[in-house]
């Protein structure tokens, strides 16, 4: 923890505030100039914008199907392990796997999902080299790999609920939709504030499948944060400017973990 973790962030901080030269062997410090200089860079603010529409996507999508999966293997019926199974795959799938699977599903040409629109009388579509529907293609992907994490966690909050209040809201006369606002929603709660905020932190720092599938292209519309700092640290020799957008990345991410516990904690039901 100390060696790969504690150290390393700290360095990154104490980096920030300095710029050496490409093999670190000169080091000046300059205080807030690198933060100074990332607040005016145009091209750090696109991808702030491209971040947040990124997690904009893929938190609702993820937990709304996280939702609807762990709902449907929740309770006990004939084959329930086998369809849990094939939740949990989208998350035991290696993200290089799923990237190339999901490039060829996806390819403009011969992909399969353009095939099946052509099919139905309809164009294709440039899913990944549209500036356009680059991000939103990514981040469909991005949740789709989330689903099975984000089930198995909801499946757990869901089975934490005891059977006889469901028994008792039916002998009331309560149907399936009202046992699910009465009961299911306000009880799962705990698990959903954890849930959300895995996956709004997680959505901010997908890093994976934009670099396999676009690069930040086309046009750096899927450049989010954390891949303008990789591109600034390990292809610009700039570590001293990633360090500094890095550090204020980390600092967004706390406040609105900050945010998320002020304004929806206070909603969590726990008994």
């Amino acid at each position: 923890m100390l060696l790969f973790i504690v150290w390393p962030t700290l360095n990154a901080f104490w980096l920030s505030f300095h710029r050496e030269n490409l093999l670190g062997t000169s080091r000046e410090w300059v205080g807030l100039a690198n933060y100074a200089e990332m607040f005016r860079d145009p091209a750090f603010w696109r991808s702030v914008g491209a971040t947040f529409v990124f997690a904009a996507i893929v938190a609702p999508v993820q937990l709304v199907l996280g939702l609807v999966a762990a709902l449907m293997v929740a309770r006990p019926f004939p084959g329930v392990n086998l369809f849990r199974t094939l939740f949990f795959l989208t998350t035991a799938v290696p993200t290089a796997v799923a990237a190339v699977a999901w490039g060829w599903f996806l390819h403009p040409v011969g992909g399969t999902l353009n095939r099946a629109l052509e099919a139905i009388g309809l164009s294709r579509q440039p899913w990944l080299t549209s500036p356009e529907l680059a991000l939103p293609a990514l981040a469909v992907v991005t949740a789709w790999a989330g689903v099975g994490f984000t089930a198995i966690l909801l499946t757990a909050g869901l089975q934490q609920i005891p059977e006889e209040l469901y028994e008792a809201a039916r002998i009331d006369g309560a149907g399936s939709w009202t046992q699910f606002w009465r009961i299911t929603l306000p009880l799962l709660s705990p698990t959903l504030f954890l849930v959300a905020l895995l996956i709004l932190l997680s959505s901010l720092t997908a890093f994976g499948q934009i670099h396999l599938l676009t690069r930040g292209g086309p046009m750096e519309s899927t450049t989010v944060w954390i891949y303008r700092v990789y591109q600034d640290a390990f292809f610009n020799f700039r570590f001293y400017y990633a360090s500094a957008q890095a550090v204020a990345l980390f600092l967004v991410l706390l406040l609105l973990a900050a945010l998320q516990f002020r304004f929806f904690g206070r909603r969590v039901h726990y008994g």
